[in-house]
């Protein structure tokens, strides 16, 4: 990949894995700095946890500080550059747009709509909950390492949330009917009933559900069940032995050869080799 001119996918960063963290240093002399990239599919949260340097986004260089907090959004071409004298020290965590927008709209986030429409990324300054923000974000850190959990992001997005939204604007959420309707389709029964199962539980035209849909979540009903389809896929490969065929039937796919077809053109490799190689990030060879 062109770093330069492409985006970053969450498969190629934690494949079959929740969320990926690390501890990031930048120096002012350039170690550790970040050139600018882009997310195809995924969110970023940056928690600053000493010193100081620069996030360059939107055209714009804002100021990271200890204690600061950023939430990057997939559509933020950004990176970041130290300041001295020691730079910058942050945890970053990533993690796939699907879960977070599924979590959001369960929780009743409904900043997270504006926060998606802002010019530039949702932030929070140094505040009274600075240091308790950072134990959570070393805990992440400290859960990836030993071998993350969705439990373990939850409790860190329910730790952000409401730092992110001290900070914000009021938000206009997204209309309940389409929230609970968009969060039903996690289950595998409704999954496997695809877009016509989608439009019972809205029960409005598909006219309007389309249109609902593109303003709210960026994308068609279509593309939508697609994706939640084959991240349900993705996930029954990484954590069970069933065979592909079983997999396919569970998310909805009559043929499968088609669900082969869609899966590689989703994750850029066959239901078998997507097995693999997340069973090797998961328990690396020796």
């Amino acid at each position: 990949m062109n770093a330069a001119t492409s985006d970053l996918r969450f498969d190629e960063v934690a494949p079959a894995l929740p969320y990926h963290a690390a501890l990031v240093l930048v120096t002012p002399d350039g170690r550790g700095r970040l050139r600018t990239h882009g997310h195809a599919d995924f969110y970023e949260l940056v928690c600053v946890v000493a010193g100081r340097g620069t996030h360059r986004v939107g055209g714009r260089e804002l100021p990271l500080r200890a204690g600061g907090l950023v939430l990057v959004r997939p559509r933020d071409r950004h990176g970041f550059s130290g300041a001295g004298p020691d730079g910058v020290r942050f945890v970053n965590v990533a993690f796939p747009v699907t879960a977070w927008r599924s979590f959001a709209d369960l929780a009743g986030v409904d900043s997270a709509t504006d926060w998606d429409r802002q010019d530039l990324p949702p932030q929070a300054a140094d505040g009274p909950a600075a240091a308790a923000l950072a134990a959570e974000f070393q805990l992440a850190l400290e859960a990836y390492q030993r071998g993350p959990r969705m439990l373990d992001l939850v409790r860190l997005w329910s730790s952000v949330i409401p730092v992110l939204e001290g900070a914000d604007v009021p938000a206009h959420g997204r209309p309940g009917w389409l929230a609970g309707c968009c969060a039903a389709m996690n289950g595998e029964e409704n999954l496997r009933g695809g877009l016509q199962r989608m439009l019972e539980l809205a029960a409005v035209s598909h006219g309007h559900l389309a249109r609902s849909m593109r303003e709210h979540y960026g994308c068609t009903p279509v593309e939508f069940v697609t994706e939640r389809r084959l991240a349900h896929a993705a996930a029954l490969l990484a954590t069970t032995i069933e065979s592909a065929g079983r997999i396919a039937d569970r998310c909805g796919y009559d043929s499968l050869s088609y669900f082969g077809r869609v899966f590689r053109r989703r994750y850029g490799m066959s239901p078998r080799e997507y097995r693999s190689a997340a069973h090797r990030a998961v328990v690396p060879e020796a």
